[in-house]
């Protein structure tokens, strides 16, 4: 810890004891070299309190209970009618943290919000969402703080996911890469050099907004490329939606055809430019999708580059996640980990 802060070994073991003596941390025994003297290991004290993360989306909220060394302790999943206004939408989001409180041991310490849409998560205010009308210019943390009694850290729903994907995922190995999701909408979000990009104006991977087909300027990659159309395109069931996504993908795992071909070949021209804008050495694919399998991410890592032939030299990389649907509520509860200061909780 004194190497990776810059300061005297002897500074660094002030903080630890009363980080110890405050119920933070623990001793988990000696580290001898060959010489000086022995490092102390430490271990963070899961029972020190809890964090909350609240996530959701098409149709979904999810939440998950993380106790104070990051350990997963609950999950829960509950539908959403549609066109929620933004009070229900709030009150789902307190419910969720309350129903969290049961059985949890010690305080708890944060929240953390993943939304769709623009957010502004210095301010904690989501300042657009295309698929709530009324879920815009809203100060959702300021909101909600009174009512949880805790600090409350919002973020765009993408961009907590990859949190997940860099703290419990695959991206705890990776330092670029980028993670995809598509649901109601499609969008995606960022990692550079280890840190999440929230961009200049909050709106960092929201290509679902994009004009669709470019050469037409009809529509949007969101209508293209969502797990709704998708479906539609690959079931040949315009007008039939089934109740689990992924168990609807999971059984047209195997599909072939001029339909299969179109929804392949739009994936990898819209993923083989933001290849080349971002240069991830990898994507991990987020959502329904990833019941078709490898399957499908090795078809369309194969046609970028038959589309764009200079990606034969910054190839597109494209993983299904290990992680689950919760990710989104893992990511965010990372966050408010994350965020948490010693110092404003004694405060």
């Amino acid at each position: 810890l004194a190497t990776m802060m810059g300061i005297a070994p002897s500074t660094m073991g002030v903080h630890v004891d009363e980080l110890a003596r405050l119920g933070f941390l623990a001793e988990s025994g000696t580290l001898r070299g060959a010489a000086g003297r022995p490092k102390r290991l430490l271990k963070l004290h899961p029972a020190a309190g809890w964090f909350a993360g609240v996530e959701f989306t098409g149709g979904k909220l999810r939440s998950v209970r993380l106790n104070f060394a990051g350990g997963v302790e609950t999950m829960e999943a509950h539908s959403l009618p549609p066109q929620l206004s933004s009070d229900a939408m709030m009150d789902r989001i307190v419910e969720a943290v309350e129903r969290l409180r049961q059985g949890a041991i010690g305080p708890l310490l944060g929240t953390g919000i993943g939304s769709p849409g623009f957010v502004d998560p210095v301010d904690g205010k989501v300042l657009y969402s295309q698929f709530q009308p009324d879920w815009c210019d809203l100060p959702l943390a300021s909101l909600l703080e009174p009512r949880l009694k805790t600090r409350v850290l919002v973020h765009n729903n993408l961009h907590v996911i990859a949190l997940a994907e860099r703290s419990f995922g695959e991206g705890r190995e990776e330092k670029d890469f980028a993670v995809v999701r598509a649901r109601m909408g499609f969008g995606l979000a960022v990692v550079k050099a280890g840190r999440l990009l929230s961009g200049a104006h909050h709106a960092t991977g929201e290509i679902g907004m994009l004009p669709w087909p470019i050469s037409e300027g009809m529509g949007q990659v969101h209508e293209a490329l969502s797990a709704m159309r998708v479906w539609r395109e690959l079931s040949g069931h315009p007008d039939k939606m089934p109740a689990d996504l992924r168990e609807g993908f999971a059984s047209l795992s195997v599909k072939d055809g001029s339909a299969w071909d179109a929804v392949v070949t739009d994936y990898a021209r819209v993923l083989g430019m933001v290849q080349l804008m971002i240069d991830a050495r990898v994507f991990f694919l987020h959502g329904p999708l990833t019941a078709l399998g490898e399957r499908f991410c090795e078809a369309i890592m194969a046609r970028s580059q038959e589309c764009i032939p200079a990606l034969q030299h910054s190839p597109l990389l494209l993983r299904p996640t290990k992680l689950g649907a919760e990710a989104g509520a893992l990511g965010a509860a990372s966050l408010s980990m994350e965020s948490w200061n010693p110092v404003e909780e004694l405060e």
